[in-house]
């Protein structure tokens, strides 16, 4: 009877013990369940993705927010380097020479930008921010946090169609046009202020500064200078200057809400030559009617 009872003891105490544990696990489990589901919700609503990259063997686990960004169906188990490999673009990046730079240069931090093909065969844009960490065997891993950038991406093409139309019509202008930001640096100008200061390419690039730029430059000759201040806008003026040339120029610098000003030249050459001959018109329309009243008057004194 004491061995019965003693056995039953020990046996009602492990299956308690059992029993006890595998509730405890099974609570485990759900909070980590719990957990999971809220980070890959995070993720999602991030529009990004988790990357595990066994290094040494070559597999690679994904969050399912990593899945749906490309419109695939989740899965527990790890992927292939084979298969991610067939969904990235080559042009961009190879992912194979990355892992053996990582490895050879011993980096602990990855900054990447490349496309993934989506289930409907278009491009996803991603960046992957990684970092090489080791797991208590001492085998490395690649952890990253992959971000769709498609919006950035697109905004960037369409910033740069406006500012290739925005050069496209400066460059169109029959005006030298130059602009300057608030610390006198270079943002944009056209080939005509080049040919008018006669200064290359290569020294008006944008950010280079007001001396450099006057320093490179070959200053016109003005022989007659004409200033008008009477503008309506502070910080604006207007002058008329003659070149050794000839030519007559209306230089029109305006200041712009951050600070910079902008400034246009334009050739009025023709506008003046015409005013000269309007002036030389009027003078022998003048002298001609003073000629006329002499006559008239002699005329007069004749009769």
């Amino acid at each position: 009877v004491t061995l019965f009872v003693g056995t039953s003891s020990i046996l009602l105490v492990v299956l308690y013990a059992y029993f006890a544990q595998a509730t405890r696990a099974q609570e485990a489990d759900e909070i980590c369940t719990i957990v999971q589901d809220r980070f890959d919700t995070a993720l999602s609503r991030g529009s990004c993705g988790l990357w595990d990259w066994d290094l040494a063997r070559g597999r690679i686990y994904w969050s399912r927010s990593m899945y749906g960004m490309l419109g695939m169906a989740p899965r527990e188990e790890m992927m292939g380097f084979a298969e991610i490999a067939t969904r990235v673009n080559s042009q961009d990046i190879d992912l194979y020479q990355l892992a053996n730079t990582v490895l050879a240069e011993n980096r602990k931090h990855v900054d990447q930008v490349f496309r993934m093909r989506h289930e409907d065969g278009q491009w996803v844009w991603v960046r992957a921010r990684a970092q090489i960490v080791s797991n208590p065997h001492g085998e490395p891993h690649l952890v990253a946090i992959a971000v769709d950038i498609n919006e950035e991406q697109a905004l960037k093409q369409h910033s740069r169609r406006h500012d290739m139309r925005l050069r496209d019509a400066i460059e169109s202008l029959s005006e030298a046009f130059v602009l300057w930001d608030a610390e006198k640096r270079l943002v944009m100008c056209n080939s005509k202020y080049q040919q008018l200061h006669g200064v290359s390419p290569e020294a008006t690039r944008p950010g280079a500064s007001y001396d450099d730029v006057m320093a490179a430059a070959r200053t016109p000759t003005v022989r007659n200078q004409l200033v008008n201040t009477e503008l309506a806008d502070e910080g604006a003026r207007s002058m008329e200057a003659q070149l050794e040339d000839g030519r007559w120029l209306q230089i029109n610098e305006r200041r712009t809400k951050d600070g910079g000003y902008v400034s246009v030249g334009t050739d009025i050459t023709s506008i003046k030559s015409h005013e000269k001959k309007l002036m030389d018109s009027e003078s022998r329309l003048m002298a001609s009617v003073d000629e006329q009243r002499k006559s008239h008057e002699t005329l007069e004194l004749q009769a």
